[in-house]
């Protein structure tokens, strides 16, 4: 049983054992680690690869730069699962900042940790045209020309420069910088060398590569070199940039820039700074300089970096260029160890190697996240290093070094394991009770490295040897460890407190809990027990058995404890402190006992040993010398035999050694001793005695030093060194103590006797004893003692001698003589040195010798330190300016001194005199610093004049300091001429004047106002203001126009009238240069402040004082408020009311008119009543009773009646009724008697009943009156006869609440034997809305019952359709039309008799349509004004407007009625306006009228003259956008583009540059290029397209002569080209042609001008003129608006002008012919106005339109057609429902709009075929229609004879009117959709099918499309019709039935 798992636990150990040994792991390593930088181009994309290695494999993951994660964006950034990051390429306009800008990292991740990648920066750049220039260079003849190939800046840093093209055939590459006549830097500028005449014929080009597309571009024009000569001296010129910056990767080769013109050619020589001090660069292998002042560098070094200055000079001055070198190597790092294995709790460090430079930073990252310094964490800097103390098991993983700089970034990996760590527990057993007999397991499991092994203890002591117990241990794959222990059979015995423990090498750890056994008390035997001496004994009871109550220990029969230093835990601990053996040691007895006292006993044996404690030892320091024996005695004072010793020195074992001399003897067995038998400064250290014993062991140090006399490590020797150099003298020593080394000086030739000198400022002593000397001299020679003492000894000395040779040396280095040109010059300079020395001069190169220039002389003298020579100079000129060198040589060295000679004139007249800015008043200028003299110029002087005038003694002048080359002229006049020269002044004297230079100041906004400011009230809603113009001189150019502002005052602001809230009107310029500006569209008799502004090219100058005007009284635009009704009486009303509110009244108040009627279900009664007064109450009396009347207030001036208030209803009293209408009796049987009666006319108020009197007359006495009341609905009572003889009486009165009114007359009823037919009902006239069902009743009555008879017009009445006859003979009539409006009668007869009555059937429809017109136009408003054609017998309730601007929507606006006119305002400037009205009343909406064309007054932008709009340099082109007019419409947008010369493409400069930028500039031009310049302005009339040509300056900022174009036609005369003749011909045949067309059009419009004065849609006369004139005033300003339609043939209703095309309202409908409707019969479509009611009503439905190159216009199809019903209101059609469009072309839309909206629902359905009605018809209201007809399936209509196909082509949506009716204003409303006229003669509804293609659709009138019907030639036109079969031309009139 035991033996299985112990088989077990070696088969898992085994096997985990060899599977932690099978596996190699590694952390996560790159591969291929993705680059820095990643450039690439939207045209090719990019790929970055990204692998690793490792074990196990690491997952490769790219992260951005702030951790999260990269995520794939289609089409622009890919990610593959072998770790690449691709980027596809792409357009221009997907460029992403976020994904092809930005910073990429590649993360490694596996279960040993992660790394990321250095930083990769992606840059993706856009592929951009770019040109390359090479512009001229003017050098003077002999020096180097530098040619720049200049590249725009967005791409320099892609594009390199391959070679340069000498006259497209010599080609000069880069690096060829070896000198010679050409040298190509590495930034690509070319050096051409000694310049000569022949240099100025070659050409030279320069071609690039972009090194991201390849592309190739060479510079458009080739650059030439413009030799010029001298005159006279010129200094140097710098031709390169001054302050220079060249960085270059370490190894390579680099040219410094050092180019400059001058006369004589400048010499060069460089120079290198070097801490704080210039050194001459020494030239050399590696370093030379190349033509000019070149200098190249092979191979840099790091020690190469620093600043150079490069210094030409000539004999005219110096000039200097500086040149930073940074030098650059690739970084890389490597870091130490790359692995490395450390425990827990110890300390791991990392170094990091770098290579490259610079270094700017260094971080540390763990798992890739930066590693932060703390109290574990230390980062040095240099070198880098990381280390972590106290290591943790969080502390495993990757880290990386990251090594960067500016441009670059490396990193390295090292990868940290923990090795071996303490154990640490996972699982451990809980406290247990349970009762004895069952198997108890108790487990604990661990880890650590070494894997821990675990041991068992109960109660403190070893698991008991017994069977029972079963001890197990296995080690799991992750390396854990499992021990348990199985206790079978358990018993009483075996409880207590269970204790695991795992350890290792590295530490243990536990875990106690006690397993409870219920049994007696039981103690386990315990072993003796050690203790040691000095520490604390602690002893457990080893207690079985539960519970247990008590336990408790005794020694020698006493209870414990005894004394302070024993402590007994109930649990059975016995704790002795500071044990000691006498006391403590001996026999102890545990006791245990339960509640039950049962108890058991058990002792044991406890035994105390004692640890040795060593005798204090003595230190061994400063007592030994070497040579000496040293002994060294280690003593135990206590401790328990055997006792063993060890000694160490400085923490290393000491053994008996013959070589070190160390020898250890045991005295005895409780000391040892340490023998050294000479000592030697080897034997210092700290020597240590280790005793130990079983108890323990103890140590003490004790140190030995061993003092040593001084002696030479470095003996000091003589020396011998140059002065000025730096020199050494070196002197060390050593011994012990360290000896001390000192260092003086002999006193005089012989040395014995010295002196401290260590003061002196250039002496220096380092720590190791070496002298040091900076810059030796010769006071520093002589005899010098370095001594080293130690107070060991005498110490050591010696003397040496110090040789200083000084070789021939300059104090001074350098010095400036200045000398007036023509006088004597002395130079000096004085040399220090050993004799013999000589002293040599020369300038520019050349030596100084007597047989030169007779005007030097030189002469020498020798000094006791060294020399002086001094060369003189007879009567200095010019070229003697410049560096003198004189030499000084001996034999221990040589040194130059440098004299600049300085002569000095006055300075030479300034050059190149330019103007850089004009403004109005100031002109900025500029100049080249001429010829100085070699004198500072201190001031410039700048004269200037008029141009006009001559040159004064004493001109106006500005002087400028002599630092500046520039100034401003201020304080001058706006656009004058000015001359102006400039003169140089030194401390000599001032120079010749310049070249005089012309210049213009520009123009100004004027400075001053219009005056004589006059302005007049021309309408209520216009002023008249005139005005003179400003003062001439304050005008500052020439005056463009004038700007008039207008604002509302009132009385109190009348005199101070705010600026900025005027609106302005611009006006331009009349020939007297004054001013007029009607102002348009002003409030009505309101007061207005008016200023006038003038304004030039530059602006608008000052306000004039404002002036006030009011314009003229109108009618008020506003009701009045508030309107409140009260009752006062059945018959009498108060009404009440508050004025207008003050904005509109528009004049003063002379009045109110209160109108009234009263107001029915139905109608309005036609009982208007108007009532004037001038108070705001009034009362109306003498009204009906019990009536509603509806109330309006208007307010009247003295210019007509304003704006009726909403209708207030208000309704009279209740009173008592009047009598019935009518009363009839008639006899219903022999006995009884039927009597009914009508309503009373008036029932002021609710009838409550009737009451019905009968009285019997009996022999004509009254026999008594008998009443009843009846029910308010009976209107018949039937009464029986009594006696058959009598006579009966009868009458009724009606009653309301108030009380019982009238009777009726009194009706009688004699005796009769027969009932004759009779009728009880009664005939009247019936007054009913369309729609309704009325029912006319007939009551017979007769015996036998006659039959009823009824007529209708005395014919007879048909029955069928929508009338049907009752059985009780009453005639009903649904859904009744205006058809029904007739006479009825019914008839009865029998043999005893014959009545009859009649019915007069009303009906009320809605309004016919008014005839609308627009009487007058503004730019933002149109005065609408209609007449009505009849209200359909219910008077107009209001009307709506809708109205459309072209390409717009549809809006409506719902006016009140009581008015024919209405101002449409808020429109759109300058634009076309389709309107109709609707009129409406309680019945519903009528039908619209034709549409009405308008226009809003304004035009298109008016564009200015080039002189006003542009001005330019040689770079930019300033555009004076304010200089535009605005047509009367204001600007919205300009669109600016450009382009070189004519015929290159258009570059977009801006498509929306915003009006209120008055000035707009182009930038970055060519100088001295033609332009093309193109500026469209838009407004709401249009858009203006300007073009102008401009030239821009040179840069020398004068005019280009540009060559005028050459012709190349030769000779040939004009008409024999064909280019020309073949445009003059066909323009003749075009105006021939269009002269007969006029001519025929105005023949066909005479014929037609008759028959189209009756037709409903054509306008009056008026209208036609009108448009003429809107033509005339618009047709030259929409001229240049592109193609515009133009019809074939136009009628009457058409303008001359194309541009005028009217749009047709869509709503069209056809009459069928006489016969019944057949296609074969049809005979066309015609079309009558919007639309009108008649026989057939076809709808046009929008199939999407094909291309119109698809367009057949010749096809014959007859076009299908479907029928169509509305049901529930609305007008469904399958196919167009979801088809919206915009544009009045679209048919479907447009019909379908309004005929849902206003044909009633009859107009859709045929509901019987009541053809009796056709002869009747035509008495109703006839309209008659002429017009033109086309056979076949089109119709001709009354707009045109063509009919375009669709003009839904390239057009918006529509909204549908759903959509748009909620978002209306408060004075908007939805169109009532229950409106229009019904016919039934022979009605058919029609509607085009879904046609399989367009060319079946029926084609819509010509006004339902704005296709531009050029598209058609003439020929297809014909074509197009022709086809068709069309021989003649027909015409018919049509009666339409309303």
């Amino acid at each position: 049983m035991s033996s299985a798992p112990v088989v077990w636990c070696w088969t898992a150990l085994f096997f985990s054992l060899v599977w932690s040994g099978g596996l190699d792991l590694q952390g996560p390593l790159f591969l291929h680690e993705p680059p820095h930088r990643v450039e690439f181009s939207n045209s090719a994309g990019a790929k970055v690869d990204c692998t690793a290695h490792g074990s196990p494999s690491p997952e490769v993951e790219w992260v951005l730069a702030d951790g999260s994660p990269v995520h794939q964006v289609p089409e622009l950034r890919l990610l593959f699962p072998n770790g690449s990051l691709v980027f596809p390429p792409f357009p221009n306009e997907r460029y992403r900042h976020d994904v092809h800008a930005t910073l990429y990292r590649c993360k490694l991740k596996s279960a040993l940790g992660t790394v990321i990648s250095r930083e990769v920066h992606v840059k993706a750049v856009v592929k951009q045209k770019y040109d390359v220039q090479v512009h001229d260079e003017y050098v003077i003849a002999g020096n180097t020309a530098v040619l720049k190939c200049k590249i725009p800046n967005y791409v320099t840093e892609y594009v390199m420069v391959t070679s340069w093209v000498q006259d497209e055939t010599v080609n000069i590459y880069p690096n060829t910088d070896i000198g010679g006549k050409y040298v190509v830097l590495s930034n690509g500028d070319l050096y051409v060398a000694n310049v000569g005449p022949g240099d100025g014929y070659k050409n030279y080009g320069c071609r690039t590569v972009n090194r991201l597309t390849g592309e190739v571009q060479t510079s458009m024009y080739p650059g030439r070199i413009i030799v010029t000569e001298p005159k006279g001296n010129v200094q140097p010129r710098i031709s390169v940039d001054k302050y220079n910056a060249r960085r270059v990767v370490l190894g390579e080769d680099v040219t410094l820039p050092c180019v400059a013109q001058g006369h004589p050619v400048p010499g060069y020589y460089w120079k290198r700074e070097l801490q704080g001090q210039s050194v001459p660069v020494a030239l050399g292998e590696r370093l030379t300089i190349l033509s000019a002042g070149l200098l190249r560098i092979s191979k840099v070094r790091l020690e190469d970096r620093g600043v150079y200055v490069c210094f030409a000079n000539n004999s005219a001055g110096e000039e200097s260029v500086r040149v930073t070198l940074e030098i650059t190597a690739p970084l890389s790092a490597h870091v130490q160890p790359q692995v490395q294995v450390v425990d827990v709790g110890k300390e791991a460090s990392f170094q990091c190697i770098v290579n490259g430079y610079p270094v700017s930073q260094v971080t540390w990252l763990h798992n890739g996240k930066p590693v932060a310094p703390d109290h574990r964490v230390e980062l040095m800097a240099e070198p880098p290093r990381l280390t972590i103390r106290q290591l943790a098991k969080e502390d495993r993983g990757m880290y990386q070094c990251m090594v960067s700089n500016n441009w670059d970034q490396a990193q390295a990996i090292a990868e940290l394991d923990m090795g071996d760590a303490g154990p640490e527990l996972l699982y451990w057993f809980s406290e247990q009770t349970l009762q004895p007999g069952p198997m108890v397991s108790l487990k604990c499991v661990a880890t650590g490295n070494p894997p821990p092994q675990f041991t068992w203890t109960l109660d403190g002591f070893p698991l008991p040897d017994h069977p029972r117990f079963l001890v197990g241990q296995y080690v799991t794959i992750q390396d854990d460890v499992i021990s348990h222990v199985n206790v079978t059979n358990i018993k009483a015995e075996d409880g207590g407190e269970y204790t695991c423990t795992a350890h290792n090498s590295v530490g243990k750890i536990s875990h106690s809990a006690r397993v409870n056994v219920y049994g007696l008390p039981y103690i386990r035997e315990m072993p003796k027990i050690t203790g040691v001496a000095g520490s604390s004994l602690i002893v457990k009871c080893p207690v079985a058995g539960y519970p247990i109550e008590t336990i408790t220990w005794e020694r020698d029969g006493q209870l414990l404890p005894v004394n302070r230093r024993q402590r007994v835990y109930a649990n059975g601990t016995l704790v002795v402190e500071q044990t000691q053996r006498n006391e403590d040691a001996g026999t102890y007895t545990c006791q245990a006992q339960n509640r039950q006292r049962n108890s058991d006993r058990r002792n044991v044996e406890v035994q105390v040993i004692v640890p040795p404690k060593i005798l204090p030892i003595n230190p061994m320091t400063g007592v030994l010398r070497e040579g000496m024996r040293a002994a060294i005695t280690c003593q135990i004072m206590e401790g328990d035999l055997p006792i063993t010793f060890r000694w160490e020195r400085n923490g290393r074992a000491v053994s008996n050694n013959l070589a070190l001399g160390t020898v250890i003897r045991r005295i005895d067995e409780f000391s040892s001793s340490l023998i050294i038998e000479q000592v030697t400064s080897a034997h210092t250290g700290n020597y240590t005695c280790i005793a130990s014993n079983v108890a323990g062991d103890e140590k003490h140090i004790v140190p030995l030093t061993v003092n040593v006399p001084p002696r030479w490590t470095v003996e000091p020797a003589d020396s011998s060194v140059a002065a000025g150099r730096e020199a050494t003298l070196h002197c060390q020593a050593d011994g012990y103590p360290k000896p001390a080394v000192t260092w003086k000086k002999a006193v005089g030739e012989q040395p014995g006797e010295y002196k401290d000198f260590l003061f002196e400022p250039n002496v220096q002593q380092f720590q190791n004893g070496s002298l040091n000397f900076l810059h030796i001299s010769k006071e520093n020679e002589g005899q010098y003692l370095c001594e080293a003492k130690n107070n060991i000894g005498a110490g050591v000395s010696k003397v040496i001698y110090l040789k200083v040779n000084a070789p021939a040396h300059f104090p001074q280095k350098s010095k400036q003589i200045q000398v007036v040109k023509g006088e004597q010059a002395h130079l000096q300079c004085s040399s220090l040195g050993d004799t013999p020395m000589e002293i040599q001069w020369k300038t520019g190169g050349q030596h100084i010798s007597k047989e030169g220039d007779q005007r030097y002389s030189v002469r020498g003298q020798h000094l006791a330190e060294g020399m002086v020579s001094e060369l003189s100079i007879e009567r200095t000129i010019r070229q003697d300016t410049g560096i003198f060198t004189c030499t000084a040589t001996n034999a221990y060295g040589s040194d130059e001194m440098n004299i600049q000679l300085i002569v000095q004139e006055i300075p030479e007249p300034p050059r190149n005199v330019r103007v850089m800015d004009q403004l109005s008043r100031s002109i900025g200028i500029s100049w080249t610093q001429p010829y100085a003299g070699n004198s500072p110029i201190t001031n410039y002087i700048v004269q200037y004049k008029p141009g006009s005038d001559a040159w004064p003694n004493q001109p106006a002048k500005v002087t400028v300091p002599g630092s500046q080359v520039t100034t401003t002229l201020q304080n001058l006049r706006p656009s004058q001429v000015y001359h102006l020269r400039i003169l140089a002044e030194n401390r000599l004297g001032l120079s010749d004047p310049s070249q005089i230079v012309q210049v213009s100041t520009l123009e100004e906004v004027p400075s001053g106002a219009p005056i004589d400011i006059r302005a007049e009230a021309k309408s209520s809603t216009e002023l008249v203001v005139t005005w003179e113009p400003p003062s001439r001189e304050t005008w500052n150019g020439n005056l463009l126009g004038y700007h008039v502002g207008y604002q509302e005052v009132s009385s109190e602001e009348t005199n101070n009238v705010a600026q900025s809230s005027y609106t302005f009107k611009s006006v331009e310029v009349r020939p007297h240069f004054g001013g007029e500006a009607v102002l348009q569209g002003l409030s009505k008799y309101t007061t207005y402040g008016i200023i006038v502004q003038a304004y030039n090219s530059r602006g608008s100058g000052p306000a004039s004082d404002p002036v006030t005007a009011r314009t003229l009284e109108d009618a008020p635009t506003l009701p009045p408020q508030n309107v409140q009704c009260s009752v006062l009486s059945a018959q009498s009303l108060h009404i009440s009311w508050e004025p207008p509110l003050p904005e509109g009244r528009n004049g003063i108040i002379q009045g109110y008119k209160v109108t009234y009627h009263s107001a029915g279900e139905w109608l309005d009664n036609d009982d208007q009543q108007t009532k004037i007064i001038s108070q705001l109450r009034t009362t109306i009396s003498g009204l009906r009773k019990y009536t509603n009347y509806s109330m309006t207030v208007l307010a009247f001036t003295s210019s007509g009646d304003g704006v009726r208030s909403e209708p207030t209803y208000c309704q009279t009293e209740e009173d008592v009724p009047s009598a019935p209408a009518e009363i009839k009796a008639v006899l219903s049987a022999p006995d009884k008697i039927l009597v009914s009666w009508l309503p009373p006319k008036f029932s002021n108020g609710p009838l409550v009943g009737y009451t019905f009197y009968m009285s019997q007359m009996e022999d004509g006495r009254e026999e008594g009156t008998h009443k009843r009341v009846l029910s308010p609905s009976t209107e018949m009572h039937e009464v029986e006869r009594v006696k058959e003889s009598s006579t009966l009486e009868f009458w009724v009165t009606a009653s309301t609440r108030i009380g019982e009114g009238e009777s009726t007359r009194v009706i009688s009823m004699s005796p009769s034997k027969t009932v004759p037919a009779r009728i009880a009902s009664f005939g009247r006239e019936v007054i009913s809305a369309w729609k309704q069902n009325v029912y006319l009743h007939c009551k017979r009555v007769g015996f036998p019952l006659p039959n009823a008879i009824w007529r209708l017009n005395e014919l007879p009445l048909e029955v069928g359709g929508r009338r049907t006859i009752f059985p009780n003979a009453t005639l009903v009539i649904k859904d009744i039309q205006s058809v029904d409006q007739a006479n009825y009668s019914c008839s009865v007869e029998n043999q005893y008799g014959r009545d009859e009555i009649g019915y007069s059937l009303k009906v009320l429809v809605p309004p016919e349509a008014p005839v609308l017109s627009v009487v007058d136009a503004f730019t933002d408003s149109l005065h609408l004004r209609w007449s009505d054609q009849g209200n359909g017998g219910s008077p107009i309730l209001g009307y709506v407007i809708n109205y459309k601007r072209d390409h717009g929507d549809w809006e409506e606006l719902q006016i009140s009625a009581r008015t024919d006119e209405h101002m449409l305002r808020n429109l759109w400037c300058g634009t076309r306006y389709l309107l109709y009205i609707t009129a409406f009343n309680r019945i519903g909406t009528g039908l619209p009228c034709d549409i009405v064309t308008a226009h809003t007054k304004g035009t298109v932008p008016v564009k200015p003259k080039q002189s006003q709009m542009l001005t330019m340099n040689a770079t930019v082109v300033t555009i004076w956008l304010d200089s535009w007019g605005d047509g009367g419409c204001g600007i919205l947008y300009f669109v600016i583009e450009f382009r070189p010369g004519r015929h290159s493409s258009w570059i977009m400069s801006s498509n929306h540059v915003k009006p209120t930028e008055r000035i707009y500039s182009i930038s970055d031009l060519w100088p001295a290029t033609e332009y093309q310049l193109k500026i469209t302005a838009h407004n709401n009339a249009g858009d203006t397209e300007a073009l102008y040509n401009f030239t821009t300056l040179t840069l020398m900022g004068a005019v280009p002569e540009l060559s005028p174009p050459v012709s190349h036609s030769g000779d040939h005369p004009f008409y024999t080209n064909a280019r020309v003749l073949v445009p003059i011909i066909l323009s003749v045949l075009v105006l021939v042609a269009l002269i007969a067309t006029l001519f025929w059009r105005k023949k066909i419009r005479s014929e037609r001008e008759g028959q189209n004065r009756s037709m409903g849609e054509s306008p009056s006369m008026a209208q036609i003129q009108n448009k003429q004139n809107r033509d005339q005033q618009y047709l030259a300003v929409r001229a240049g608006r592109g193609p515009q339609p133009l019809t074939i043939d136009s009628d009457t209703y058409k303008a001359e002008s194309a541009d005028y095309i009217e749009d047709i309202c869509p709503y069209a409908t056809f009459q069928l012919s006489k016969p019944a409707y057949s296609e074969s019969s049809y005979s066309g479509n015609v079309y009558s106005g919007p639309y009108h009611s008649v026989r057939g009503s076809f709808v046009y439905h929008d199939v999407k339109p094909p291309p119109i190159d698809k367009f057949k216009l010749g096809h014959n199809k007859e076009p299908e057609y479907t029928k169509v019903r509305r049901k529930g209101g609305r007008l469904r059609d399958p196919h167009s429902e979801s088809q919206e469009s915009d544009n009045l072309g679209s048919t479907d839309s447009e019909v379908k709009k309004i005929l849902t909206l206003h044909l009633p629902i009859s107009e859709y359905d045929t509901l019987g075929s009541d053809s009796e009605g056709d002869g009747r018809a035509t008495s109703q209201e006839l309209m008659s229609f002429s017009h033109r007809m086309r056979g076949g399936a089109e119709g001709s209509t009354s707009s045109s004879e063509t009919s375009p196909p669709s003009g839904s082509i390239g057009r918006k949506p529509y909204p549908s009117r759903k959509g748009k009716g909620k978002g209306g204003g408060l004075n908007k409303r939805h169109v009532r959709s229950s409106s229009g006229y019904s016919s039934h003669n022979d009605e058919t509804t029609f509607s085009i099918s879904h046609a399989p293609s367009f060319n079946e659709r029926i084609h819509p009138p010509s006004r339902f499309s704005d296709l531009n019907p050029r598209e058609l030639s003439e020929g297809d036109f014909e074509k197009g019709h022709k086809g068709r079969g069309m021989s003649k031309l027909s015409r018919e009139a049509f009666q339409i039935n309303v």
